[in-house]
């Protein structure tokens, strides 16, 4: 208890401390809009970047878009089997990867583990 008589707040019913930048008054607001307003356009365009390159990280479609794409042009004729096993093993590398990049940034992954098929004389 205080001198006066009078308790302070417990720490639990304290009002809760507000930004910092909350206090800060017009006239200071308009004074500094020349520093901080170019800061928060870069802050966002940051941000939005930042975004962009996630998606593009985490999208495994335009690697399946490929796979089928190869996959149609053994089926018509236009490569032989060699060819499609070297490049379907660059692009289970790619998917790999983008599975990856999923893991670290916590996006679901569906599938199990991205393989790829070896022949049986391979071992």
């Amino acid at each position: 208890m205080l001198r006066s008589g009078i308790r302070p707040l417990r720490p639990d019913l304290r009002p809760p401390v507000s930004d910092p930048y909350d206090s800060v008054g017009l006239l200071s607001k308009v004074l500094l809009f020349p520093v901080s307003g170019p800061v928060a356009g870069i802050r966002w365009s940051l941000t939005q970047v930042q975004k962009v390159v996630e998606e593009e990280l985490t999208d495994d479609e335009p690697v399946k878009r490929d796979l089928m794409e190869l996959q149609m042009k053994l089926e018509l004729g236009d490569i032989d089997d060699d060819e499609y096993v070297r490049r379907e093993a660059e692009l289970m590398v790619r998917l790999r990867e983008v599975r990856a990049w999923r893991e670290k940034f916590g996006k679901a992954t569906s599938g199990g583990p991205v393989r790829v098929a070896r022949d049986s004389d391979e071992g």
